[in-house]
């Protein structure tokens, strides 16, 4: 269907979505996403979707950001979107303090040495 249709944001975003969370293809998805948020910037829900691969990928976390920080704009009413979000930001914190309680024993595993 995408030889056919190859500018189709929605076929890209659910196959980009595919190779992302069933084949784990990783690049073939940011290529795909990249391609629909061309076609359709203002889809809030794949802006989001997009987020998810860059915080799941890189944990990128201010570029993650932009890209929901765009979802929000564009669909502020969408579940989806705001579920996302939600979930971003939970796991975000909690890298936080995850990098917070190491850097608390850095000190001690440099004096032991």
């Amino acid at each position: 269907m995408l030889k056919s249709n190859p500018g189709d944001s929605l076929l890209l975003r659910n196959y980009g979505k595919y190779l992302h969370e069933v084949e784990k293809n990783v690049e073939k998805a940011e290529e795909c996403y990249g391609r629909a948020i061309l076609a359709s910037p203002g889809d809030g829900e794949l802006l989001s979707l997009y987020g998810n691969l860059i915080w799941e990928t890189s944990k990128d976390e201010d570029r993650a950001q932009l890209y929901y920080d765009q979802a929000l704009l564009n669909s502020p009413d969408v579940s989806m979107v705001l579920g996302s979000y939600a979930h971003f930001l939970w796991e975000a914190e909690d890298d936080e303090e995850d990098d917070q309680e190491i850097m608390k024993h850095i000190p001690a595993m440099v004096g032991a040495h």
